[in-house]
């Protein structure tokens, strides 16, 4: 062949210079003496948010944590580890922004990210709060079953042979560490903040950023057996991402997280189990701190319009009789509209004097030449019919039955909630296997490393149903003595 060479195959090639934006860069002054390098940590820092102009909103720019996430050491922009463009960042969201209409009814329709505080203080309302509760708890009250299919009945070397003894201690190891609480809780901070985390605490690792930001894979070279010491839920509020890939979205971790900011504490996503159950778009993830859209905010605007229908229908309650005082308006008018000025002689004064003795009295003295009393009341039917609509529109968005939500029961000859709770159920069931099941999987692989140092491959999870059948118990019968 014209052009090969022998030798070429044993000359060192030199190395080119990689462009992946996961890698940290080398410093940019290497000739210069009285630069330092930069140290491996600061290389880690994630980008800085892209100046935008002043007339730019703040919709697309990414989440800035409260102090503390991040080490204040880590504030000014230094070599990015995770985005190497960022002018091309800049562009992309000022390109975004001019892209999107109706920006001033932005936050008014919660489309923005509403930030921790605001979703925080939203959870302390039985309206925002009740939901998020019902489904982690329907999705955990039955909890689920462990099995396994070995058809030699020959697991891997190290787990017990017998699948009793083996289903067994994992059982045990899943009540000491508490798994059915935490998944409970983490399904509650996902539901209420957009993302939930459950970290991973080796006992062999120390809680500092040299030992949490080294990579944990579930093998058996990774996990080695007794050192999980347990396992804890971090509200999203005490997070913030630190290095993503930005750059080629062929790769797997395309805007996705290599590490975490943990109150200062940097990190890796191995150790962190993290559940989004309403993802948002690429555009959107730096905005909303990599998180997804919570329940909370998408109820939002039907909590509202319910608060206000309620407001108002109890307004009309309190005021559904007026009284109606009328009288010689010109001759009262021009003597003054003082409330001390005598009630003969003044408007206003008159009118308070009708209202005092018309309360609670069954008699209303009025002129008999001069005034007319009236009572107007407004009619009452149809206020019940507004708010259940109002209520039935604020549980349609989570896809409740009113009857678990609110434990209001159908009315009605024959009526019954069974079809819509049975609807109800299934969207548990999809919501375990979309969610649920992949925490479940990690969990339960992490949990066997940890007892075994190898893992089942025959085991399976099998979430318990949620409908329950009452047997019907028959009524004892008095035994009659025969004649």
């Amino acid at each position: 062949m014209s052009g090969f060479s022998l030798t070429r195959l044993f000359t060192k090639k030199q190395p080119t210079p990689s462009h992946n934006r996961q890698d940290p860069p080398p410093p940019r002054h290497p000739t210069t003496p009285h630069k330092t390098p930069v140290s491996w940590l600061k290389r880690l820092r994630r980008t800085e948010p892209p100046t935008l102009s002043p007339n730019t909103t703040s919709h697309f720019m990414p989440y800035q944590p409260p102090p503390g996430i991040v080490p204040e050491g880590y504030n000014r922009p230094t070599p990015l580890g995770s985005d190497a463009a960022p002018s091309t960042t800049a562009d992309i969201t000022s390109w975004a922004m001019g892209q999107t209409t109706s920006q001033p009814s932005w936050m008014a329709d919660g489309l923005g990210f509403l930030g921790y505080p605001t979703l925080a203080q939203m959870a302390q309302r039985a309206e925002f709060r009740k939901p998020c509760d019902v489904i982690a708890r329907e999705a955990t009250r039955e909890w689920i079953s462990l099995s396994t299919h070995n058809p030699a009945d020959c697991p891997p070397p190290g787990i017990p042979q017998d699948p009793t003894t083996r289903l067994h201690a994992l059982e045990v190891e899943m009540k000491r560490l508490n798994i059915r609480e935490l998944l409970h809780q983490q399904i509650l901070d996902s539901l209420l903040y957009g993302i939930g985390h459950i970290w991973l605490n080796m006992a062999d690792t120390p809680r500092t950023t040299y030992g949490q930001t080294l990579p944990l894979p579930l093998t058996s070279n990774g996990v080695r057996k007794g050192t999980l010491a347990g396992l804890k839920t971090i509200e999203p509020i005490w997070t913030t991402p630190n290095a993503y890939n930005a750059d080629s979205p062929l790769q797997d971790d395309y805007y996705r997280p290599r590490n975490w900011w943990v109150q200062g504490c940097l990190v890796h996503r191995d150790r962190l189990i993290s559940m989004i159950p309403y993802g948002v778009s690429d555009l959107f993830k730096p905005s909303f701190n990599f998180g997804g859209m919570s329940l909370t905010q998408q109820l939002r605007p039907y909590v509202h319009n319910f608060l206000r229908t309620r407001n108002s229908i109890s307004n009309i309650t309190a005021n559904f009789s007026k009284l109606v005082l009328k009288t010689d308006m010109g001759g009262l008018m021009a003597t003054g509209t003082s409330d001390e000025a005598d009630p003969t002689t003044s408007i206003t004064g008159r009118a308070s004097f009708m209202q005092k003795i018309s309360e609670g009295q069954d008699i209303i003295v009025a002129d008999h030449q001069n005034e007319d009393i009236s009572i107007i009341a407004t009619p009452l039917t149809g206020l019940a019919d507004l708010q259940a609509q109002a209520m039935e529109a604020m549980a349609s968005i989570p896809g409740i039955p009113l009857v678990k939500l609110f434990g209001i029961t159908p009315n009605g000859l024959n009526a019954s909630s069974a079809g819509e709770i049975r609807v109800f159920y299934d969207e548990i069931a999809a919501f375990q296997e979309a969610h649920m099941r992949p925490v479940l999987t990690r969990l339960l692989t992490l949990l066997q490393l940890n007892l075994w140092g190898a893992t089942d491959p025959a085991l399976e999870i099998t979430f318990n149903p949620l409908w329950q059948h009452l047997s019907a118990t028959p009524e004892p019968t008095s035994s009659k003595e025969s004649p």
